[in-house]
């Protein structure tokens, strides 16, 4: 095994945990709380829209462009800790907007946009290399993942109360402080690990070549339209659940609890769930993933009552989770040697860019015509996703054969 060494005794489940905490952090405080400093800072309803969304369609493009990017390195750290660099300046250049009156949008749907992509283009970078490093030093690399999401929930709770007493500019500062640390943890934390299969720029690997040989892979493509599908179908239930429970008479503080079921459910999954993981596999996680993401949102079409919710809201774990944790190791095994990082962005560029943006603006259309009923329309999404991931298990032996 390559000795996996850094300035700090730590071992390597430790760094990757404390990394992904790190970058969490930031994510935790971006996603819920820059509408609210783009308020304060003369953004209207549909300007704030335009600059949230930017990044996420944006992603069909920056997700791959960053993948063969980083492609270019020889460890894995070097790219992570480039793009916290250039996430860090440019979170910190909107603090400029005060002086640019007249320029504030376009300057703040640039820098955001910038800003943002560089900071998601860490985690599926990061995915790849931890899944590496997982099998090396033999830990489950969903441990770690679940230290980010546990970051994310405090980061959360911890900046809301701290904006109940400080000015908004402290979402900035958070945000700008976050990268940093991100920064000096990748350089300082995470382990020399040497890409597998390594192509410098320049070489005849690398560039479009690339993108070409992994966009022809059969089980690749398969892969993609079935976490893209089971993914996006949690689109409605991000944009208009609190709206539909709230049209039901649910309180605000009820609507909170059923969120974090969702969301705690999801991290005990990542923290509890490895034996099952083991004896399942991923091929048949991403099937039952599929059944009950079927399953939940054809439920919720029905609108059930308050207390059948809450173990509605458990199958997060199994709907989200268990898709993403399952897609994880299949871009890992479908992607060719030495694409795994390229593999990883263009995953998480479909499923969370291209899919969830597609699903999230027709999730209007869906809301006004179907109220409530909006879920069913996603049960048929998450269908198609379960026939893709079906295809994949039935497949399995000969796509795998293939890559032996």
């Amino acid at each position: 095994m390559p000795k996996l060494t850094t300035p700090f005794p730590l071992t390597t489940l430790r760094r990757q945990a404390i990394f992904y905490a790190l970058a969490y952090a930031g994510t935790g405080a971006s996603l819920p709380f820059m509408p609210l400093w783009l308020k304060t800072h003369g953004m209207t309803a549909g300007q704030i829209g335009i600059i949230l969304a930017a990044p996420l369609l944006l992603r069909a493009l920056t997700g791959p462009v960053s993948g063969l990017w980083a492609d270019g390195f020889r460890l894995y750290r070097t790219p992570l800790v480039w793009l916290a660099c250039f996430g860090a300046l440019f979170y910190a250049l909107m603090a400029t907007g005060g002086w640019l009156t007249g320029l504030r949008f376009p300057l703040y749907l640039a820098l955001y946009t910038l800003a943002f992509s560089c900071m998601t283009s860490l985690a599926p970078l990061n995915d790849a290399m931890t899944m590496q490093l997982s099998r090396l030093a033999n830990f489950a690399y969903a441990i770690p993942r679940a230290i980010g999401s546990s970051s994310f929930i405090i980061t959360n709770i911890v900046l809301g109360f701290l904006l109940v007493v400080w000015p908004t500019d402290l979402i900035l500062v958070w945000l700008v402080v976050a990268a940093i640390l991100t920064a000096l943890g990748s350089r300082y934390l995470l382990a020399g690990l040497v890409r597998p299969g390594h192509a410098p720029v320049g070489s005849a690997g690398a560039g479009l070549a690339r993108l070409k040989v992994l966009m022809r892979d059969e089980g690749f493509l398969w892969l993609l339209v079935a976490i893209g599908c089971l993914q996006a179908s949690h689109s409605f239930y991000y944009a208009f659940s609190t709206i539909i429970w709230k049209e039901r008479g649910f309180s605000s503080s009820t609507c909170g609890y059923l969120w974090a079921t969702g969301v705690v459910a999801e991290v005990a999954f990542m923290w509890l769930g490895e034996g099952i993981r083991r004896k399942t596999g991923p091929w048949r996680m991403l099937v039952i993933a599929g059944i009950f993401a079927v399953a939940r949102w054809g439920l919720m079409a029905f609108s059930p009552p308050l207390w059948a919710l809450y173990p509605l809201q458990c199958l997060h774990a199994l709907s989200f989770a268990a898709t993403y944790l399952a897609g994880l190791e299949l871009v890992q095994r479908l992607s060719p040697k030495g694409y795994e990082s390229l593999g990883q962005t263009v995953n998480a560029a479909n499923a969370n860019g291209v899919m969830m943006g597609l699903g999230t603006v027709v999730s209007g259309a869906i809301y006004v015509v179907f109220a409530a009923k909006g879920y069913g329309v996603m049960a048929g999404v998450a269908g198609l996703g379960l026939c893709a991931a079906a295809w994949l298990y039935r497949q399995r032996l000969r796509l795998m054969a293939v890559r032996d």
